[in-house]
């Protein structure tokens, strides 16, 4: 009897260990994710506030057409900066982030970026209108590492989409799942740029359609609803799993149909980038002349709305 029970205890402690090794080997599942902050800090990331603004520049005598017109684009930019500072700073106040003002600072000619523009040429016969699409980019440098805190829901929070699997490195045969969580509602479009060079949309797509995304929640790639697995395959090398997000629907972009409901495009990362960044914004004020641009900065750009890229970077082999 007590050599039973010796062995009994044995395999009692055994049967715990195998228990606590198996539950440190086996990766979070997306419903533990939900549970817990996610420590996972995506490989690169961009921030960056797009708006919609008006330039002016008066006809002088001294300048010509081609100057005149010069000179409204560069207030138009020079506009695009400063109200992001200020459209940024209002979002920041008070969370545990500094702006890191030389970031965004720099002269508006290399400080933005122009998406789309309009020329509508002399108006009133005194001055020159231009109207652009600016996405402004800028760094938050965290005052504490954010790494360690996590990723919590904060409405009044910069936009943060954190995007992760559950490791760095696959082998041939073995299946990747990807996971997104922000913290706050957000629309996104969530790309794979596989390492033969082909971009596949993994979200949305023809059986997940929606594009719009819950504050907190954790969504898993693939998942119900999807006739897709993500299997690992030759060509291998490196796969960036890239989300684009901003606070409104993002510009539409023609996807090539491959089937299983996903699709692939036809163009360049950046084009895809620029396409992408189409969303819907208009000019908060509309007689923004040159000498309104104090009065701008007082105010928040209610037009601005947040742009956010973050990328997650994995290899496979055989």
């Amino acid at each position: 009897m007590g050599n039973y029970k010796s062995a009994l205890i044995n395999n009692l402690i055994w049967l715990v260990f195998l228990t606590l090794n198996f539950m440190f080997i086996i990766p979070q599942t997306a419903s533990s994710q939900n549970e817990q902050p996610v420590q996972i800090t995506p490989d690169k990331e961009k921030r960056s506030c797009i708006q919609a603004v008006d330039g002016y520049a008066y006809l002088s005598e001294d300048m010509t057409l081609s100057e005149i017109r010069k000179a409204a684009f560069a207030n138009a930019k020079r506009q695009a900066v400063e109200m992001s500072k200020t459209y940024i700073r209002s979002k920041t106040k008070v969370e545990d982030f500094v702006l890191k003002s030389d970031e965004i600072t720099a002269t508006a000619e290399g400080a933005v970026t122009i998406l789309e523009q309009k020329d509508h040429g002399v108006v009133d016969n005194t001055r020159y209108h231009v109207w652009i699409k600016a996405e402004v980019e800028y760094v938050l440098k965290p005052k504490i590492h954010q790494a360690d805190k996590g990723i919590e829901r904060d409405e009044n929070a910069p936009l943060t989409v954190k995007v992760w699997t559950s490791k760095k490195h696959y082998r041939d045969g073995e299946n990747i799942e990807i996971y997104i969580q922000g913290n706050k509602d957000f629309y996104a479009r969530i790309v794979d740029i596989m390492s033969g060079g082909d971009i596949i949309q993994l979200l949305p797509n023809e059986f997940r359609a929606d594009d719009f995304f819950q504050a907190g929640k954790v969504y898993k790639i693939p998942d119900k609803g999807d006739l897709f697995d993500l299997e690992v395959t030759a060509p291998y090398g490196e796969d960036q799993i890239v989300v684009y997000a901003s606070e409104v629907p993002l510009g539409g972009v023609e996807m090539e149909r491959i089937g299983q409901g996903l699709g692939r495009y036809r163009g360049s990362r950046k084009a895809l980038a620029t396409m992408t960044r189409g969303v819907s914004v208009v000019s908060a004020f509309e007689d923004s002349s040159p000498e309104t641009i104090p009065m701008l900065t007082d105010r928040p750009n209610a037009s601005a709305a947040e742009f956010y890229e973050a990328t997650w970077t994995l290899t496979t082999d055989r």
